[in-house]
């Protein structure tokens, strides 16, 4: 039989698992930029939110200010993806399913291509980055 304190650790615990079921309903219902607003703030939800609802966010949003601005947004101050003695790359423009990586060579100091990849494809550290720079917009 438990003792009492077993008990209200048991109940706390369960309280505190609705607390956090109830907040992630309430961001999907509201949708990422609203749950930001009627939090306060992004870093209040954050632990809340899985990789998957920071890729929809960022798509969701850039389709939004790609309507405005044309099929794409530029970034103002690129994002380092990558970079070694022979080679940087950046990601500088972000379109609805991807993102445009600039390459750059670094001995000659200057651009030699680009390719596209998947926001799923990013490291966590980017969708992360790119989610702060999307909700401060």
């Amino acid at each position: 039989m438990m003792n009492l304190n077993e008990n209200i650790h048991r109940i706390k615990s369960l309280m505190s698992e609705d607390k956090e079921d109830s907040k992630r309903e309430m961001i999907r219902s509201l949708g990422l930029a609203d749950a930001v607003k009627y939090f306060g703030n992004y870093y209040t939800i954050e632990p809340y939110l899985k990789v998957v609802d920071k890729v929809n966010f960022i798509k969701e949003k850039v389709a939004e200010l790609s309507n405005l601005f044309g099929d794409g947004i530029t970034l103002v101050e690129p994002i380092d993806y990558s970079e070694n003695d022979e080679e940087q790359k950046q990601i500088e423009y972000l379109r609805k399913d991807w993102v445009v990586v600039e390459v750059y060579d670094t001995a000659m100091n200057r651009h030699i291509g680009n390719f596209r990849l998947k926001y799923e494809s990013l490291p966590v550290e980017i969708i992360e980055l790119l989610v702060e720079i999307l909700v401060n917009h």
